[in-house]
């Protein structure tokens, strides 16, 4: 059974917007996802965060175009009112980085990607976090 994972805005926008040198591990976690290898989740309220980032780069139009074709190659996790409810009485200090961890443990995720993993220091649950490249080294 292919690894179900949840990547996090940060991996996805080094894919989308190629940024160096994060868009070589970036692209081959998203490769591995169109060949099967693992299913690619991407959680719901994350696409308004990269239409966000994205559009001042390469407008509106684009954004979204590009955005379209990405929603192909992934899942999207749902983000409800019990992630919600969790992230909100978490008390971490990112309510964004809690929103994820939740969505990732709620849509049966078991591995977060990220850059950004000290603000996922807290967690103890059953959801894993590591990097891109750490990932792959596995």
């Amino acid at each position: 059974m292919a690894d179900k994972i949840l990547a996090d805005v940060n991996v996805c926008l080094d894919l989308l917007l190629d940024r160096r040198p994060y868009i070589e591990a970036s692209g081959k976690l998203f490769e591995r996802a169109e060949n099967g290898l693992i299913t690619l989740c991407v959680s719901g309220l994350s696409f308004d965060t990269l239409f966000y980032i994205m559009r001042p780069a390469m407008g509106a139009g684009k954004a979204l175009n590009v955005l379209r074709e990405f929603r192909t190659h992934v899942e999207v996790a749902a983000v409800s009112s019990k992630v919600v409810d969790k992230a909100l009485d978490a008390g971490w200090k990112d309510l964004e980085d809690a929103l994820q961890y939740y969505c990732a443990e709620e849509n049966g995720c078991g591995l977060i990607l990220t850059r950004n993993k000290p603000d996922f220091k807290t967690t103890s649950g059953p959801v894993a976090v590591l990097t891109p490249e750490e990932y792959l080294e596995k």
